[in-house]
């Protein structure tokens, strides 16, 4: 008996050795749980084996893992199921190994979420600190007393250090998007400074448009660049800088009504749109010809020139391209753009 056990403990040992190794090498957290769960099916006896996390607050839980008798499955998030709400209650492992339908149902459960119910069934919580972050679940469909003391034990020590490893795996995410920012942060300011040193040089009120729209040219993944002059008193709006598909044209403008330059204007809002554009623009008042849809932009980001409290302008980026061009720190930065550019045709006016 104790050279079996002194066997069983060694083959245990040898088997946290080897996800431990391919858990220290992993810093994506979706492939740590296909190596846990890959390593999971070479193991133990079963048909089925769900890793999942949670989102307690919102009482959801997310399947990372899930395997069948060899199928893949899959789902989208759904409310906790009996056994991960006792789980996060008590933090301890849960073993049922016959009874298994008159078990889930006495907590409250249906018994199966997905697929066959099972005949034995084994959980245990995923924790980080002190707190239930997921679980690991295997279940046997065919037998009852599939699963062990020394299945437990093993799951419970394969779930422990691919906790740590999630959790590191998180932290590296987070230090990652970070630093990013924080990358992100020094060029737009870099590019703000630029900018600013420009335009301080600059008293010439078409050289200030020329200058902000050369920039932005440089810097934005953009085809299109619109820097509109709002003229109260003939309620028109003139393009002094207009790029279309990177050819620089002049003597454009139109009467302030419907569209999405109008919409800027009269809303003194910044509008972003990066998805279903023909829509978007026919939605705000936008017109086109039929030829016109075609040079339409797939991705359109307008913000206000604001100077006195009033809109004096705007400017607009186009892609011609590609949806989504265009992300929040874009918008970002260029309603820093038009605040500096705001104050720079102050001082030349």
């Amino acid at each position: 008996r104790l050279l079996k056990e002194t066997e069983q403990r060694t083959a245990e040992l040898a088997v946290i050795n080897s996800v431990q190794e391919g858990l220290v090498r992993e810093m994506n957290m979706q492939a740590i749980y296909d190596m846990v769960g890959n390593r999971i099916c070479e193991l133990f006896d079963i048909q089925t084996v769900l890793i999942r996390t949670f989102d307690q607050e919102a009482e959801m839980e997310q399947w990372r893992y899930a395997i069948e008798k060899g199928k893949r499955l899959y789902s989208e998030p759904r409310p906790l199921i009996w056994a991960n709400q006792h789980l996060i209650q008590n933090k301890q492992p849960i073993l049922i190994n016959e009874n298994y339908l008159e078990t889930s149902k006495k907590f409250g459960g249906s018994g199966v979420s997905m697929g066959k119910p099972p005949k034995s069934a084994l959980f245990v919580p995923m924790i980080v600190g002190d707190a239930v972050r997921g679980s690991i679940s295997l279940q046997n469909i065919d037998k009852e007393n599939a699963f062990s003391e020394s299945d437990l034990r093993l799951l419970t020590t394969l779930t422990n250090s691919m906790s740590v490893a999630l959790e590191n795996a998180r932290l590296f995410e987070e230090t990652n998007r970070l630093l990013k920012e924080t990358e992100q942060r020094t060029a737009e300011l870099a590019i703000i400074n630029s900018v600013q040193e420009g335009l301080a040089s600059k008293l010439d009120i078409q050289a200030i448009y020329d200058l902000v729209g050369d920039k932005i040219r440089d810097v934005f993944d953009t085809q299109g660049i619109a820097i509109s002059y709002y003229d109260r008193e003939k309620n028109y709006i003139i393009n002094p800088y207009y790029l279309f598909k990177g050819k620089r044209l002049y003597d454009y403008g139109f009467e302030l009504g419907k569209g999405l330059t109008s919409h800027v204007i009269q809303t003194a809002q910044a509008l972003l749109i990066n998805e279903n554009a023909i829509e978007r623009y026919k939605e705000l008042g936008a017109l086109f010809a039929p030829h016109e849809t075609e040079d339409a932009a797939k991705s359109w980001l307008g913000v206000p020139l604001i100077s006195g409290g009033q809109v004096n302008g705007t400017i607009r980026l186009e892609n011609y391209e590609k949806e989504f061009a265009y992300s929040e720190s874009d918008v970002s930065l260029l309603q820093t753009l038009a605040n500096s550019m705001s104050v720079a045709l102050e001082n030349a006016r």
